[in-house]
C-alpha cells in the first residue's frame, strides 16, 4: 500500500496538513512540518492496511470491469473476480492529461509528466520546459532551476498563500467550518478559510528566477522539433519537457453507460451501474465520509 506516493519526485509534500490527512481509525503521525512528505503518506497508508487487516492483492492492475447479472465481474491480472460490489477508490482522473502538439517534439527531446518526474539530477544535461503552473509544475519548476536552465509555462498564475495557509489551527477551523455546511447552500464565506477559489502556489517563482533564473513564459501553445512555442510567440528550446497538465478520467476499462467517454458520477459517487461507486472528495476527511456513505449504499446484500 502507499507505493504509488513512493514513486512521486522525492520533495513532494501534501497539500494539506496531517489533521485532514486521515483515514478511518488511525491518527496521521505527528511531525516536524504540518505538510507530511510523501514517504510519510505510503508508510501510514501502509500501517493502515496492516492494522485493519484488509486483505490486499498488490501488483496485479484492473484490466477490466463489466456487469453480469446481479455482480460485477472484474479482470484483476489474469483472474476473474465476481463481486457483489466495487468501489472504484483510485481517484476519478487518474490518465495523464498532454496536449495534441507533445507529438510535434523531437523524439530527441525527453517527455515527461509529472507523476514521472523524481528528481533533477536524472534529467539529462541541457534545457527544460515545464509545462503548467499549478502545485506539481510549480514545486518541480523550482527544485529542477537549481540544476537545469528551466522555463516553466503559466497559464494562470497561483498567489503565495498567506501564513494563515500553513496554520494548522486554521485548517482546523477550515475543517469544522466544512463539516456544519457540507453541501448546503448557505453562505458562509465570512467563516474561517485558509484557501482562496483557485488554491495558491506554495512554489515561490518569482524568486526561483531572481536565484536560479527560472524563465517564466506564457501559457504554452505548440511545439515543433525541439522548441515550446508559447501564447506570446516566443519560444524555449527543450531538451527535456515535463508535463504538469493534470489528469483526466479514463473510464475505457469500464463497461458502463457514458456521457462524451466519461461514466456520469452523482452524489456519493453514485453511477449508473447499481452497486458501482466512486470515492472522491475535495479533502481526506470528505473522502472517509464519503467511503463510507458508499460502503452502506453498497454493502452485501442480506
Amino acid at each position: 500500500m502507499g507505493d504509488a506516493w513512493r514513486t512521486r519526485w522525492d520533495s513532494l509534500r501534501l497539500f494539506t496538513p496531517r489533521d485532514l490527512d486521515i483515514l478511518p481509525g488511525l491518527p496521521f503521525p505527528r511531525g516536524e512540518d504540518p505538510f507530511p512528505n510523501k514517504d510519510e503518506v505510503a508508510d501510514y497508508q501502509e500501517r493502515y492496511a496492516h492494522e485493519m487487516g484488509f486483505p490486499v492483492r498488490l501488483g496485479a492492475r484492473v484490466r477490466g470491469l463489466r456487469p453480469s447479472g446481479d455482480h460485477l465481474e472484474a479482470t484483476v491480472g489474469d483472474d476473474l473476480v465476481r463481486a457483489c460490489a466495487v468501489v472504484i477508490a483510485g481517484g476519478h482522473y487518474d490518465a495523464p492529461n498532454i496536449a495534441e502538439f507533445a507529438a510535434r517534439l523531437d523524439p530527441s527531446v525527453l517527455q515527461l509528466h509529472s507523476g514521472d518526474y523524481q528528481r533533477a539530477r536524472d534529467l539529462p544535461e541541457g534545457p527544460v520546459v515545464v509545462i503548467g503552473a499549478a502545485n506539481s509544475g510549480g514545486d518541480i519548476a523550482v527544485e529542477v532551476a537549481r540544476e537545469r536552465p528551466t522555463t516553466i509555462a503559466i497559464g494562470t498564475r497561483k498567489p503565495l498563500p498567506p501564513k494563515r495557509y500553513r496554520s494548522p489551527t486554521w485548517w482546523r477551523l477550515a475543517l469544522l467550518r466544512d463539516r456544519i455546511f457540507h453541501e448546503r447552500t448557505a453562505d458562509v464565506r465570512w467563516l474561517p478559510w485558509p484557501l482562496r477559489a483557485g488554491g495558491y502556489l506554495e512554489a515561490d517563482l518569482d524568486r526561483a528566477a531572481a536565484e536560479h533564473g527560472l524563465r517564466l513564459a506564457p501559457r504554452a501553445v505548440d511545439a515543433g522539433g525541439s522548441e515550446v512555442r508559447f501564447a506570446d510567440g516566443s519560444v524555449a528550446l527543450a531538451r527535456t519537457v515535463i508535463w504538469a497538465t493534470g489528469y483526466r478520467a479514463d473510464h475505457t476499462w469500464i463497461d458502463a453507460p457514458k456521457e462524451n467517454g466519461v461514466i456520469p458520477i452523482g452524489r456519493h459517487g453514485r453511477t449508473p451501474v447499481e452497486r458501482l461507486r466512486f470515492v472522491r472528495g475535495r479533502f481526506l476527511f470528505a473522502i472517509s465520509r464519503h467511503a463510507r456513505d458508499v460502503a452502506r449504499d453498497v454493502g452485501p446484500r442480506a
